[in-house]
Order: structure tokens, then C-alpha cells, then sequence
């Protein structure tokens, strides 16, 4: 029975994420450092393999090369990833069920619902239903008022570096998260978002929607917000949080100065 299982599974180079959240590891051990996260219905695919417990893969929303344990992810045909992993809707509410007769998952706002129907997703394993708001396969009305009301519902989420989900992220997740919305596909972060986009030259010129990039002591780009209004910007610094805005950089008034220096602003949308 063993024998069987190993040839079955040899020929399986692909996964998908089949539980709520899981890390993704810059090394194959548990105490290394987590790069980023797969959410519910994201795949993969599977590059090499460690012992019984470790798959090096390469996620295919974020293009990230990491590792993740092989229980974490549910393994499937080539077959099955195309169609899964073929514009699927995403999950807009916070935290919402997927569910069928057998099993209820909460899964968090930015998850894939992969053949999505308006009503159900289609995984693996099995069929589930999903009745919150969804993002459709061919995304948002590209509007920048919906982008900000959509911002706003991560505000307070914690800063975790590599996270992607409104109980921990990070600056470049949730602005690839907000557009993903949009089926504009950014980077996972900031330093490969900037290249995106056309520049906005003066600040007085910024609309809603638009990312402000901002530089380190090396004048390398290190942290991305998007903007929502006059002079103000949501971004991720301890939290995801709403700052004020200049040519100088943003202005965090709980600590009463610049925490970060703007380097350049761009419009995608």
C-alpha cells in the first residue's frame, strides 16, 4: 500500500492550499523565516522535494519561491491546477465560510475562490459554498472609491512581515492584494511594484488610488501606501494605519514625526 502511494504521488508537481492560511519559508525547517503566505485556494507548483515533510514550490499569485509543509497543501494533476488556477474570484469579505455538507473553513478576505459560480467554488477535494462578497473572475469596476472602501477594511490589521492576510501583512501585500481586486496584477513587493505604473510628477496631482513609494537610508524603495484622499495615505507601519501625506514623506502623528521618505508616486489605475 505504501509502494502505491509513492508512485502515485511522484507524478504530482503541483498543490493547492486547501486550509485558511499557511507560511511560506525562506528555508525548509520551521524556525526559518517566513517570506509569505498561500491563502485558501491558491496553487502552486511543486519544484523539488525535502524528505517527507518539505516542498520547494513556486506560488502562482505571487511568484514567490519558498518552501511549505507537504501537509499544508493539497496535492493535484496538471489538469486540475490549470482549471483551478484560471482567473478565479476572490474572497472580499474580512472572514467568511466556505462550506459543503461534510466541513466549514473560514477563510480571510483576498483567498481565491477557484470556479467560482456565484454561489460555489470548486476545489479538489470538493465543492464548496461560498455566499459572501466576491470579487468575479474578471475583476472590480475599475474605480478608485471602491479601491479605498476596500483598503479601509484592513485598517488596524497587524504588521507581519511576509503576511498576507488582515490578521497580519505587509505593505506590499496589500497593495497587491487592493488591485488584485482590480485583475491588475502587481509584484508581492514594493521594490518590484514601483517599476508598475506612470509616474504622478507633483503630489498637489495625486488622486485616490494612487501608490506612494518610499526609500530607505540606502535610497533603495522599501514601503508602498496607496492614497485615499487629500494629503493622506494607507500603508502599513505597526498596523495598517492612515497617515498625512507630503512631498517630504509620511507623517505618523502618534509619534509626531516622518516615519518614512517618499521617493516616487505612480498611478495604475
Amino acid at each position: 500500500m505504501s509502494r502505491k502511494k509513492k508512485v502515485e504521488t511522484k507524478h504530482l508537481f503541483h498543490a493547492v492550499c486547501h486550509l485558511n492560511i499557511i507560511p511560506v519559508f525562506n528555508k525548509p525547517m520551521e524556525d526559518a523565516t517566513m517570506i509569505s503566505q498561500m491563502l485558501f485556494g491558491e496553487t502552486c507548483v511543486i519544484l523539488e522535494k525535502k524528505n517527507k515533510h518539505w516542498f520547494k514550490i513556486q506560488t502562482t499569485t505571487c511568484n514567490i519561491l519558498g518552501w511549505v509543509r507537504s501537509i499544508q497543501i493539497q496535492l493535484m494533476d496538471e489538469l486540475i491546477y490549470q482549471k483551478l488556477s484560471n482567473n478565479p474570484a476572490i474572497a472580499l469579505e474580512i472572514c467568511h465560510q466556505v462550506f459543503n455538507e461534510d466541513v466549514s473553513k473560514s477563510i480571510v478576505i483576498g483567498s481565491s475562490l477557484p470556479c467560482y459560480d456565484g454561489i460555489s467554488c470548486i476545489m479538489p477535494d470538493a465543492k464548496y459554498v461560498y455566499n459572501g462578497q466576491a470579487a468575479q473572475s474578471d475583476g472590480l469596476e475599475k474605480s478608485p472609491e471602491i479601491l479605498v472602501k476596500i483598503a479601509r477594511r484592513y485598517l488596524y490589521s497587524p504588521e507581519l512581515p511576509g503576511g498576507r492576510s488582515p490578521f497580519g501583512i505587509d505593505a506590499g501585500a496589500l497593495i497587491q492584494h487592493l488591485f488584485r481586486f482590480f485583475e491588475i496584477n502587481l509584484p508581492r513587493f514594493p521594490n518590484e511594484q514601483y517599476l508598475h505604473g506612470e509616474i504622478v510628477d507633483f503630489i498637489e496631482l495625486t488622486q485616490e488610488g494612487d501608490l506612494a513609494y518610499c526609500e530607505d537610508a540606502d535610497g533603495q524603495i522599501s514601503h508602498v501606501g496607496v492614497i485615499i484622499g487629500e494629503k493622506k495615505v494607507l500603508h502599513v507601519h505597526g498596523c495598517a494605519r492612515i497617515d498625512k501625506l507630503d512631498h517630504h514623506g509620511i507623517y505618523n502623528h502618534d509619534l509626531r514625526k516622518y516615519t518614512h521618505k517618499l521617493r516616487i508616486i505612480k498611478r495604475v489605475m
